[in-house]
């Protein structure tokens, strides 16, 4: 196998088409019975989480979508997610019921020849995924700040209630730093 170089401009030309090509599928993803036997909540993340993996995908293992393989999912799921998705538990306990149906409709599209192998690995990575995320959680300062979502009433498995509670936190955050010069 010939090692090639790529310079930035190529590189991300490259990362943008695996993502038209997986917001493509996303799309038409969204349509399907499969999506629909999603529950309400696994529906409203969905797309997020396809398309956080497909980006977790690309720049761990410079797979696309149609290449994606067991090896790398397995290495997203327990090692990329559980470490860079900053997310309560219950965001990461709708990502197996996503990617499995996802995985289904890539197969049966024809767009993912192993979509079938694919499920096999969520659904065996999803255990670990989860004692991950755990253990990550227990004890943290992040665990501390998802119970205040919760009590704020912001739905935790929800991604963009999770943006807004981190910038509530940075506003608070911000107005007691300027205090703390007005004071010096």
């Amino acid at each position: 196998m010939m090692n090639e170089k790529y310079n930035g401009l190529e590189v991300d030309e490259l990362f943008e088409n695996v993502m038209m090509e997986i917001e493509d599928a996303v799309h038409a993803f969204t349509k399907t019975l499969g999506y629909k036997q999603l529950n309400y909540k696994e529906q409203q993340s969905a797309v997020e989480i396809i398309n956080y993996f497909g980006e977790c995908m690309f720049d761990y293992h410079l797979e696309s979508m149609c290449l994606w393989s067991q090896r790398a999912l397995e290495d997203v799921m327990v090692s990329v997610f559980p470490n860079k998705v900053s997310a309560s538990i219950s965001f990461f306990e709708k990502v197996e019921s996503v990617l499995v149906k996802f995985f289904e409709f890539l197969y049966h599209s024809n767009q993912q020849n192993n979509g079938l192998e694919l499920v096999d690995s969520v659904k065996k990575s999803n255990e670990l995924m989860l004692n991950e995320v755990t253990v990550n959680l227990k004890g943290s300062s992040e665990e501390k700040l998802f119970d205040l979502g919760s009590e704020m009433g912001l739905d935790m498995s929800d991604l963009s209630d999770l943006d807004r509670l981190y910038k509530f936190v940075s506003l608070f955050e911000t107005s007691k730093k300027n205090k703390t010069f007005k004071n010096s």
